[in-house]
């Protein structure tokens, strides 16, 4: 009895181990991509932490196993090349993100990421000196990743809005493809500090938890909490989202989605034996992968 017992105790450890191992590999094989740019020498009104908001996110997705598309202090020129080359880039891969800070402004019912050495007299210059941000967007929905992930921490203050006849504050919602999530670094129609450490308070918090080995949804819901409680709620991050399927973590090293075998109880019954107290009986799912390992 007790020679049957450990054995199927022994199956049960294996059938959780094979499983463990065959989800991390899964994550493994991931193919992630990202597009991260980082804008801070504007001429007009220069500032402090995109540069280094950039540097910090990509070192934190490279660690997280994606391959980084990245480029600081860009011209229009130079983002319209890096858009392209992410393009080229996304084609074959699960998870597709695009990365943001510096400047940003909407413009009827567009959000536009300024390019350093922009100079935007009118309105009506807006389409010709930025970047629409449904642009990368639409190379996302071009190429059919799984997940889409656009963080726009570029909810500053509008630089150009005393030439303008509308002053729109911060970003719009936008709408991106199936399987989306877009973030923001505060509410639509709101503006968010540069900050004042080596990192804006976003995204200092974005790399902090983006780290943990918890679903996306609830990086972004920390990220939330932590900005608005700094802030007093005057900042409140804020994400739609479109996202379907399995839940994605940045960090894949968290414990396979599967439970794990009981722990033992051990009694005594002799001198010379040990027992295992009451077991839960197995499911169907265990009974059939124990038929599995029984005819390897």
């Amino acid at each position: 009895m007790m020679q049957l017992k450990g054995i199927v105790n022994f199956k049960k450890l294996f059938i959780f181990l094979l499983l463990a191992f065959s989800y991390q590999l899964s994550c493994a094989a991931q193919r992630r991509v990202a597009l991260i740019i980082g804008n801070s020498d504007y001429a007009f009104s220069p500032l402090k932490n995109p540069v280094n908001d950039a540097n910090g996110m990509a070192a934190v997705l490279q660690k997280m196993g994606f391959k980084v598309v990245k480029g600081t202090n860009l011209t229009r020129k130079q983002m319209r090349l890096k858009v392209r080359e992410f393009g080229n880039a996304i084609k074959h891969a699960d998870v597709s993100l695009f990365y943001f800070a510096g400047h940003g402004m909407q413009f009827d019912g567009q959000n536009y990421l300024i390019p350093v050495q922009s100079n935007i007299g009118s309105e009506d210059e807006i389409m010709d000196e930025a970047i629409n941000a449904s642009s990368v967007l639409r190379k996302m929905e071009s190429a059919g990743s799984s997940v889409n992930i656009v963080i726009l921490d570029a909810c500053r203050n509008n630089p150009f809005k005393r030439s303008f006849r509308s002053a729109s504050r911060g970003l719009t919602r936008i709408e991106g493809p199936k399987g989306s999530l877009i973030a923001y670094a505060t509410s639509p129609g709101s503006v968010a500090a540069d900050g004042e450490g080596s990192h804006g308070l976003y995204t200092e918090n974005l790399i902090k938890y983006i780290q943990e080995p918890i679903p996306l949804e609830k990086v972004f819901k920390k990220v939330r909490i932590a900005v608005s409680n700094s802030t007093n709620d005057k900042q409140i991050p804020w994400e739609n989202s479109s996202l379907v399927g399995e839940d994605f973590y940045f960090n894949t090293n968290h414990q396979a989605p599967i439970n794990a075998p009981p722990v033992m109880q051990y009694k005594k019954t002799s001198t010379t034996e040990i027992e295992p107290q009451s077991q839960k009986p197995f499911s169907a799912e265990e009974l059939r992968a124990i038929s599995v390992f029984d005819r390897l």
